[in-house]
């Protein structure tokens, strides 16, 4: 980078970069927290909506057993809706 480019000395550039770099990174965390806060209590009032209309409960802490890529899709049987042709 030219020397005009970095305002003043290469030290202080690096210091506005390293400034500019941590408090979008905090602004990232501080976004992240917030939804995921707010997706745990849609996910928490949707569960509980789901328990009165059900009377069901429902662990959403399963775990996931064996490897997601191990779904053999050959295997899959494929269904079209028939067509009927009435011209």
């Amino acid at each position: 980078m030219p020397k005009s480019k970095t305002r003043g000395s290469l030290k202080e550039h690096r210091k506005r970069v390293q400034t500019r770099n941590n408090t979008l990174r905090g602004l990232r965390k501080k976004a992240q927290e917030e939804y995921q806060k707010m997706f745990n209590e849609t996910m928490e009032k949707l569960q509980a909506q789901y328990q009165t209309e059900n009377g069901e409960i429902l662990d959403i802490n399963a775990e996931v057993v064996g490897e997601v890529n191990d779904v053999n899709v050959t295997e899959a049987e494929v269904v079209t809706p028939e067509v009927s042709d009435e011209n």
